[in-house]
């Protein structure tokens, strides 16, 4: 991770923290801000506690958090946020998109929420939004017709194989792992991936997984909140 490794960082790039649980996916987040100018990967956690123990170390200036982590949750979290690191922003990830889950998070006094049905270029713009003093009125608001709507009217066209590509994928599987796993070839592999963004909407393995999750094609992998 190149970006929480360095040292000295542009004093005028914004300074994010990254909390989540899922190795993967805090993984492709890393990559993409590090492709940001303007944004740096200061320190990534797994859970509250090691959220506090980095804020204290690091001073991010925002905080990107998962709604749902091993050892609490979101709101939680915000409130020992709001004491320890008071001029940090949060902006709340989460793949809940119901109503509660989102005025929960706002409620717990965080400057947004984006849904993990977004696409990157919304989660990358509500960084900026909430790191300029704003809110996530606009780009990561939960759009009606969401990509995860999408995807679950789809979802029928996804095969048995491409789901459980799709599963491996989730469990955080290298294309050589995945076709191990399942006793096919990479090139299979990756012939399979192709095929089933499309189906999904999705424009990247990331995507796909966050969409086949959150429509119900595969279920979460073990050992995470489904957040």
């Amino acid at each position: 991770m190149s970006g929480a490794a360095a040292g000295d960082v542009a004093t005028a790039a914004t300074r994010v923290l990254i909390v989540d649980d899922h190795r993967m996916f805090v993984d492709s987040l890393v990559r993409l801000l590090d492709d940001e100018d303007d944004l740096v990967v200061v320190a990534v956690a797994s859970s509250v506690a090691e959220a506090l123990d980095a804020v204290r170390a690091r001073d991010p200036d925002v905080v990107l958090l998962d709604y749902r982590l091993p050892d609490g949750d979101a709101p939680a979290c915000i409130a020992e946020l709001r004491v320890l690191a008071p001029r940090a922003r949060v902006l709340v990830m989460t793949g809940l998109g119901d109503e509660a889950t989102l005025s929960a998070a706002r409620d717990a006094g965080c400057a947004g929420v984006v849904t993990k049905d977004r696409a990157a270029r919304d989660l990358v713009e509500g960084i900026r939004i909430v790191a300029a003093g704003g809110t996530t009125d606009g780009p990561v608001a939960p759009r009606r017709d969401s990509a995860r709507s999408r995807a679950r009217s789809r979802g029928h066209g996804v095969t048995v194989r491409e789901r459980e590509v799709l599963e491996q994928l989730a469990a955080g599987l290298s294309t050589d792992d995945i076709a191990a796993a399942l006793h096919i070839s990479s090139v299979t592999v990756r012939n399979h991936i192709q095929r089933v963004l499309p189906k999904l909407g999705a424009r990247s393995r990331l995507e796909a997984v966050a969409l086949a999750i959150g429509s119900g094609i595969i279920a979460p992998p073990r050992g995470t909140s489904g957040s």
